[in-house]
């Protein structure tokens, strides 16, 4: 099964593909988060872990954020370097999204991507309805 979820404009990408244990549900962190950005030509792909229970608390948000056009939703993870991605409505249409994603270390390395950027409401409804379709299967 695809677990991957793409959001995509002119400028900007995001695709997010996860990892479910379903042994660990009960767990706060259960599940692997696969995230890959592209803002204004920078780019990063890491991973997040994350309790995909989470994930419905943040689609009703971001539900509301489109609705409203005002709010915000947010993935973060609950431990280690606490990545995020952050989305923001600015009561005209627009939704920013915005976050911080790093390499946790990855070879030795050390890199961070903070970005923020702008899109239209309408990219919202068909990855809400995909996101809220994988994660009602784990919150019923």
């Amino acid at each position: 099964m695809n677990n991957t979820i793409l959001l995509e404009c002119e400028n900007f990408s995001l695709s997010l593909d996860f990892q479910v244990f379903e042994s660990d549900i009960s767990y706060s962190s259960n599940t692997i988060l696969s995230v890959s950005v592209s803002s204004e030509g920078f780019s990063a792909s890491t991973t997040m872990d994350i309790d995909i229970k989470d994930i419905q608390t943040f689609c009703n948000e971001l539900q509301k954020t489109y609705d409203s056009l005002k709010g915000e939703a947010k993935i973060q993870e609950p431990y280690g370097n606490q990545q995020y991605i952050l989305f923001t409505g600015d009561k005209k249409g627009h939704i920013f999204v915005s976050g911080m994603l790093n390499s946790n270390g990855a070879n030795g390395f050390w890199q961070e991507l903070k970005f923020e950027n702008c899109l239209d409401q309408t990219f919202l409804p068909q990855f809400l309805r995909k996101l809220t379709a994988l994660s009602s299967k784990y919150t019923k």
